[in-house]
């Protein structure tokens, strides 16, 4: 009798093993909720709750959500996804099915500008976006993205595939596109963004910012193509309480085959308080940490290796030694309270060398003082 349940036993364990090691794979692939609202999705992106945000809209509920990695290795952990087409089907490892959806066959101004303005003899036939404005307390604007495209591979030689981060200053009516490569205003584009080990016809552009090719992935993590590096979309030109309206939007150009979709980390949409980079101070020397708000609606209180600082309630603080220092800043009658902390550290001077000659007859020498530098 025992020999007979043997394999039984040893199928069900094999089952067991199978199951387990499936239910870990898929845990560990991208996930996509494309049932959340417009509004929802950008409370997702804020990483404080004093900016005031309002006329929240989105191009469809099918073509946004939100979406996580599972613990996976996907690079953004968590927040939304705006895609070409449905939303949905970024969920799961490369299959190579469902490359391709169309919602809408909307044209979108200002990307058909950016097409333009590159050269690209291509139109917009299908977007997808997320809107709304913002009143931000700072000066300062960041937050963390990717751009995932099925046009990676066999279509990036001619994909004009392109999005955008529409920031509008509504006082001035001044636009600005915050989706630009790292220390350029070149357009993030599947053009812009590509590798040519993953199709030789075309060279490679801005190699460096190109993370992963899924087709050739056996751990793949995103039933997408491929995807670029996590990049920062940042702006440091805000004017605090002021109206701005941000567009963040996405389109298919020239067909709607081959969808793309934009990946944007949760919690990191930033307009908070920023003290700047940490920095040395000589002995003797003062300097002045200013938190780039005003007075009018806001409270503030200074702390050093977090101690309060008495009296230092003012915008501003000026400083003489070294220490931690941050500085937590709340609405009046609000619930919001946003800090930031620099560190000060002392500027360590390294005694010099002394410096030597020897006689000559000119009566002059000539010392090499860079030696102290």
């Amino acid at each position: 009798m025992s020999i007979s349940k043997q394999p039984a036993t040893l199928k069900k364990l094999l089952w067991l093993v199978v199951f387990l090691c499936t239910s870990i794979g898929f845990s560990q692939t991208v996930s996509v909720d494309n049932s959340k609202s417009a509004q929802n999705l950008v409370d997702t992106l804020l990483d404080d709750a004093c900016a005031n945000v309002s006329n929240v809209s989105s191009s469809s509920i099918q073509a946004t959500g939100s979406f996580s990695n599972n613990d996976g290795a996907f690079p953004i952990a968590d927040g939304v996804i705006i895609r070409t087409g449905n939303a949905g089907f970024s969920s799961g490892g490369y299959t190579g099915t469902n490359m391709d959806s169309q919602l809408n066959t909307d044209a979108d101004p200002y990307l058909q500008n950016l097409l333009d303005r590159s050269g690209r003899a291509a139109i917009v036939v299908e977007t997808a976006f997320l809107e709304f404005d913002f009143v931000p307390i700072s000066n300062v604007l960041s937050f963390d993205f990717l751009l995932a495209s099925n046009e990676y591979g066999p279509e990036q030689c001619n994909s004009s595939d392109v999005l955008a981060f529409v920031l509008t200053d509504l006082q001035t009516g001044t636009v600005t596109n915050l989706a630009v490569a790292p220390g350029s205003n070149t357009p993030i584009t599947v053009q812009n963004i590509k590798d040519n080990t993953f199709n030789p016809v075309c060279p490679s552009v801005n190699p460096d910012l190109f993370a992963s090719y899924e087709v050739d992935n056996a751990q793949s993590t995103i039933n997408m193509r491929g995807y670029t590096s996590v990049l920062t979309a940042a702006s440091s030109t805000l004017v605090p309480g002021r109206a701005y309206n941000m567009r963040i939007v996405i389109g298919d150009a020239n067909d709607s085959r081959f969808d793309s979709a934009i990946f944007i980390s949760a919690g990191s949409f930033n307009t908070g308080v920023n003290l700047g980079p940490d920095f040395s101070l000589c002995d003797g020397d003062e300097a002045v940490l200013e938190s780039g708000l005003t007075s009018a609606e806001y409270t503030f209180e200074w702390l050093r290796d977090g101690v309060v600082i008495p009296g230092e309630t003012a915008t501003t603080l000026t400083i003489t030694e070294p220490g931690a220092y941050r500085v937590e800043v709340s609405r009046q009658n609000s619930n919001c309270l946003i800090d930031d902390e620099i560190v000060i550290s002392d500027l360590q001077v390294t005694p010099p060398q002394d410096l030597f000659a020897c006689y000559t007859a000119s009566g002059t020498t000539t010392f090499d003082l860079t030696e102290n530098g």
